[in-house]
């Protein structure tokens, strides 16, 4: 209610942030806390899809002190695998080990995601880890592409350029790369921009690593004409992602919690009494319709 003004319902939920709010207290997929781990999805991820670039990881550990010197001087990228924006560029630069040690190790010490309720990240083994820097030989800047993959089909993706530079952009297009309309955004600005070749193809590895979900986020890097995997996001935008007009109508549309492992998979007590009931009024059409099924 605190970030969406209203009452969500719960028990049959119709809004896409209704349905993030379901998933994260019901849908408590064994393979969420994996996916949430940003260090054992790699092994799910190439083992899926094993011909996707994945940045190497370079060290891990608990404690700054034990990075090589060689590793902390850079380029490199120095992350938690627990949390989301815990990220420190090593740029060539002599790094201050004090200064590095004090802030990851408050990132340890903490826990992510418990204020919104993300279930996916609450007992992941907290560590720290170096991954290679992607960047291209010519600096061309770097295009991140988030796809929304529903039940095992593209529905959006949404494209950030330069996330970190000075001039970030964003567009977002639907699976045939038709460009939704400008949204507002506090950070990108948004612009009409045709997608990369590179899209069909983006497409075909999002769909392969979201099989098998109702709802998932695969997220991948553009750089000098490769594509490499970023992370999958299982609660995208902690659960109440920006989105109106089109995008929002067809990502309500498509995202059918039927799917989803509650309601595919065995649940016993009350938990089975109520998978039962919430299926038996999905699978009724009217009900369907007035919450956007199709």
């Amino acid at each position: 209610m605190r970030n969406t003004g209203r009452c969500p319902n719960v028990a049959v939920p119709g809004s896409i942030e209704e349905k993030y709010l379901w998933r994260k207290i019901f849908d408590t997929n064994p393979l969420f806390p994996q996916l949430c781990d940003k260090l054992l999805v790699k092994q799910y991820v190439a083992s899926r899809c094993p011909d996707l670039l994945i940045p190497e990881t370079l060290w891990m550990g608990t404690s700054c002190d034990d990075v090589p010197d060689n590793l902390l001087a850079g380029p490199a990228v120095l992350k938690s695998n627990h949390a989301s924006g815990h990220l420190v560029f090593l740029d060539g630069e002599a790094a201050d080990r004090t200064a590095l040690r004090k802030l990851t190790d408050r990132w340890l010490a903490r826990p992510y995601g418990q204020k919104n309720g993300e279930w996916g990240y609450r007992n992941i083994d907290r560590k720290l880890f170096i991954e290679e820097l992607i960047q291209g030989d010519t600096g061309e800047p770097l295009e991140d592409f988030n796809a929304y993959v529903m039940n095992g089909k593209v529905q959006h993706i949404h494209c950030l350029r330069e996330r970190h530079g000075p001039n970030p952009t964003t567009s977002r297009y639907d699976r045939d790369g038709s460009q939704f309309e400008l949204q507002y955004s506090p950070t990108f600005t948004t612009v009409f921009a045709d997608p990369p070749a590179q899209y069909r193809h983006i497409i075909e590895l999002a769909e392969q690593l979201g099989a098998g979900f109702d709802h998932m986020r695969c997220d991948f890097y553009l750089c000098g004409g490769l594509i490499y995997f970023s992370e999958m996001t299982v609660y995208s935008a902690a659960g109440f992602p920006e989105s109106e007009g089109r995008l929002r109508q067809t990502w309500t549309a498509s995202w059918d919690l039927r799917h989803s492992w509650f309601l595919t998979a065995p649940q016993s007590g009350w938990r089975g009494a109520y998978a039962r009931w919430l299926g038996s009024v999905w699978d009724d059409a009217a009900v369907s319709s007035d919450r956007g099924f199709t």
